[in-house]
């Protein structure tokens, strides 16, 4: 029996140093900041796209932000879709002058269809539009947001994704985690994988895309999670999504373990319906193209997981080594050159993420004293990755409440 749990560990770990390694190659290249050239001063006209649900308490001060944006106001305009609403959301928008699309399909919900609703009623009116840029009712954005994402977009990519930082880091346990998990994957992941080409994945906020893009294969990201959706489609017909750094958007983060729960439900469900559904058409691609970037897509959002857990599971063993040291632990954790490999990997990757942290002046003493509250939640992910399986056949959207009215 013994054997048997020691084989199966050795094959489990072996797994996972694999991804932690690959990870890690990765994250390497998220500790400079590659500047790519763009010639072109074009200002392109901007379609500002909101999805919002019940959402009086924030839409105003979202609003109020996108009306202060450093950019030429003939060159967007700003559309809120009041979305099934049994609230003044809409009426609150039309008081601020801004075009609102009223939209009642209960059997259609979820902002998948809302986007797709307004989406195409903006491209059916006279004044048309070079890019639509998506933004949640919860969000604030800072001034240059459209100055930077034009930037990028004028280096030729027709999906942009900007930078995903938090409206209220420090309002509990639950909003800290959130935002060092966004804090650490806006840098080791999305802006490594810009720099190393590979194309970033879009965040369901503060992304744009081109209009001719979607008049040519439409959205259709109608699912639980409709940015994976929508970037795994781009991927499949070799369109490369942007990473604009300084873009940057701030979210809220939901305080309580209730609504997180539901939340991060939803994602997971969403994105096992959208793996069932690309995976292999992605890695058909691959093998009968011989292209390494249909893989790196599939990594990009499979693989974060298996990341996640990989470090987690390095860190709890050498911490009941630290206290159990000797006999079944160490024998079934790994041999000696296997311990060394992991401990190696374990220690550069956190040097990697402190690093970056720094760097983005992300880096507090707070982060270190709540750093155990973060393995938490990174572990509750099992429970509710059990829990989307379970109930893989009730994929229901949930509204996530907003409150904050932080400036």
């Amino acid at each position: 029996m013994v054997t048997f749990l020691y084989i199966l560990s050795g094959i489990i770990q072996s797994l996972l140093v694999l991804a932690a390694i690959y990870y890690l190659y990765i994250s390497s290249f998220s500790l400079i900041r590659f500047r790519h050239s763009n010639n072109s001063s074009k200002e392109n006209s901007f379609a500002i796209v909101v999805a919002a649900h019940n959402e009086k308490e924030v839409i105003g001060d979202l609003i109020e932000s996108l009306k202060e944006l450093d950019y030429p106001k003939d060159k967007y305009d700003i559309f809120i879709v009041a979305d099934n609403c049994t609230d003044n959301t809409g009426e609150i928008a039309k008081e601020m002058e801004v075009n609102v699309i009223r939209r009642n399909d209960t059997e259609k919900r979820g902002k998948g269809y809302a986007l797709e609703y307004a989406f195409n009623h903006i491209m059916s009116l006279e004044k048309k539009y070079d890019f639509f840029t998506v933004f949640d009712a919860d969000n604030l954005v800072k001034p240059d947001f459209l100055r930077c994402m034009n930037n990028k977009l004028n280096e030729g990519y027709e999906a942009v994704q900007g930078y995903l930082d938090s409206k209220n880091p420090y309002d509990s346990m639950q909003t800290f985690s959130y935002s060092l998990w966004y804090w650490l994957n806006n840098r080791c992941s999305q802006l490594a994988r810009n720099n190393l080409k590979y194309g970033a994945r879009l965040g369901g906020t503060g992304f744009a895309v081109s209009v001719s893009l979607i008049k040519e294969y439409g959205w259709g990201a109608t699912c639980l999670a409709e940015d994976a959706e929508f970037t795994l489609k781009l991927a499949l017909n070799d369109i490369k999504v942007g990473w604009a750094h300084d873009a940057v958007i701030y979210d809220e983060k939901p305080l309580g373990v209730e609504t997180s729960w539901h939340q991060r439900t939803r994602w997971v469900q969403g994105l096992n319906d959208v793996s069932k559904r690309y995976i292999l058409p992605l890695f058909k691609k691959a093998i009968k193209e011989k292209k390494v970037l249909p893989l790196h897509m599939i990594m990009n959002f499979w693989g974060d997981s298996l990341h996640s857990a990989s470090l987690i599971y390095m860190l709890a063993v050498r911490i009941l080594l630290f206290f159990f040291a000797g006999g079944i632990v160490t024998y079934l954790w790994a041999p000696l050159a296997m311990r060394i490999l992991l401990d190696a990997v374990l220690i550069l990757s956190f040097l990697v993420f402190m690093a970056v942290l720094y760097e983005d002046k992300k880096l507090s003493v707070k982060i270190l004293t709540n750093f155990i509250g973060f393995i938490v939640w990174m572990l509750s992910w099992i429970p509710i990755g059990i829990n989307a399986v379970v109930k893989k056949n009730t994929n229901q959207w949930f509204h996530t409440p907003h409150k904050s009215n932080k400036k």
